[in-house]
């Protein structure tokens, strides 16, 4: 009986140590992102003793599911309004100098030049204005080229993030997999891999599922796998179709898929999505912010063109193209618009005059041209339609403000929740570690008292 107490008593020694261990591990990580408490699961053993059945790790799937989903919308949302921030700068009036002063600075020049025909200062003063005109469509389109280039970098390298994060969440679960469930190394590879999980949580969107071995598999919204197992679906990044408007932008593809289909529509949320729309959309897409601005471009040129072509210059000759598209003219993009050649060289070339009396007719039909109703279907003037861009651009940058926000907020409310079930409480740690001193105490005595009895039986069977 003797033995027996004693072996009952070893037992109350050794899982009290190791829930005071364990405890100690808790404080220890108080301050370690990313740390779930742990706690020990006592059990009576087969020797009717107390052990360790389980060492538990205090967390909510749930809620770590809900702050993964956030982690989707928080990578998405910041993304988003960082890019928009920056194409704000882009049309940012506030300063003067930008597209709209220098548009009324145009018509006001051809009106300076309808009083004074011949004048030599009017004509030069309209030829520079006209230049900084022009040289401000070019720097914006090149302006929002950069932020679209710079996504494409992003879209690039966080491709790769993603390849990362797949092939450590596979390497953890192979880790996992071959780690006993009462090994107190289990949870610590458990939390590694959440924080995994949330990484890639910020850069795209999937969903995932914990198999009976304590694996994760994840797939991406389509179904498509990312992680099963120890395997993994790398992602790559191709050149897009070499006939698009910009053969230098990536898509995104498996890298094992020999069709290279691209996955892009498949992304909806994340940092990769954020970009991908930036880039793709709110930029480059139909009705974006370029197509826009190449609009406004383009029906400037063709309306200031087909009027200046009406009038006569200082040679009694009919007017040429004021504004021509560089490069390419077939090409009408804000990037390539400039005052022709011809006019600069020779600015008695610019046709003021709408008969060979030289008087100011033309210049004054060309003043008139800022109150058409010239853009979106005959509907807007040129400044009231680049006013429209400008607002549309600064309540784009509200509603991506507003949106980051309001998934702050979220992600800190979720996050605080998660830190009051999972986090570790000093409080409650030191009242656990009172607890678990007492039963080790306790088991002492017992010990004792066992090993007494026992010299007690020995010296009676002398």
């Amino acid at each position: 009986m003797s033995v027996d107490i004693l072996n009952i008593a070893r037992g109350g020694l050794l899982s009290h140590q190791a829930a005071i261990n364990l405890t100690g591990t808790n404080i220890a990580n108080v301050n370690t992102p990313g740390y779930t408490r742990q706690r020990p699961v006592f059990s009576t053993s087969s020797n009717q003793s107390v052990e360790i059945a389980n060492i538990e790790r205090i967390y909510d799937r749930f809620l770590g599911a809900q702050i993964n989903e956030q982690m989707y919308n928080l990578g998405y949302s910041e993304a988003k309004k960082d890019e928009l921030g920056r194409i704000e700068m882009i049309f940012n009036e506030a300063g003067g100098g930008g597209i709209s002063e220098l548009l009324s600075k145009f018509w006001s020049a051809w009106e300076d030049l309808s009083a004074n025909p011949s004048g030599q200062a009017e004509r030069q003063a309209l030829v520079s204005v006209s230049q900084s005109l022009t040289s401000m469509f070019r720097s914006y389109s090149g302006e929002l080229l950069s932020v679209q280039d710079d996504a494409n970098t992003r879209i690039r390298d966080l491709t790769h993030q993603v390849n990362g994060y797949l092939s450590d969440i596979a390497d953890i679960n192979s880790k996992i997999v071959r780690t006993k469930s009462d090994d107190i190394g289990l949870n610590t590879l458990k939390d590694k891999r959440a924080e995994l999980l949330s990484g890639l949580a910020e850069i795209i969107d999937f969903h995932y599922f914990e198999d009976s071995d304590g694996s994760i598999n994840a797939f991406l919204s389509n179904g498509m796998p990312l992680v099963e197992g120890n395997k993994t679906w790398e992602l790559d990044v191709v050149p897009v179709d070499p006939a698009a408007s910009n053969p230098s932008f990536y898509d995104i593809v498996f890298k094992d898929d020999p069709d290279e289909e691209p996955i892009n529509s498949v992304i909806t949320n994340g940092k990769l999505a954020a970009f991908l729309e930036v880039r793709d959309t709110t930029i480059g897409g139909e009705e974006g912010y370029m197509d826009s601005l190449d609009d406004l471009a383009a029906a400037l040129v063709s309306e200031v063109n087909d009027q200046h072509k009406l009038g006569y210059d200082m040679s009694q000759n009919l007017g040429e193209d004021f504004f021509v598209f560089d490069i390419d003219p077939e090409v009408e993009e804000a990037r390539y618009m400039k005052v022709s050649d011809l006019i600069i060289a020779d600015i008695n070339k610019i046709a003021a005059s709408e008969t060979v009396n030289g008087d100011g007719g033309n210049a004054v039909s060309m003043n008139s041209i800022k109150d058409e109703l010239t853009m979106n279907d005959y509907t807007s003037t040129f400044s009231s339609y680049y006013s429209s861009l400008v607002a549309q651009v600064g309540q784009d940058v509200a509603d991506a403000n507003r949106n980051f926000d309001h998934h702050t907020n979220l992600m800190s409310h979720l996050t605080n929740r998660r830190e009051e079930i999972s986090g570790v409480s000093i409080d409650e740690e030191m009242m656990n570690l009172l607890k678990y001193q007492a039963g080790y105490n306790a088991s002492a005595r017992l010990f004792v008292a066992a090993q007494e009895l026992a010299d007690t039986l020995m010296n009676l069977m002398r």
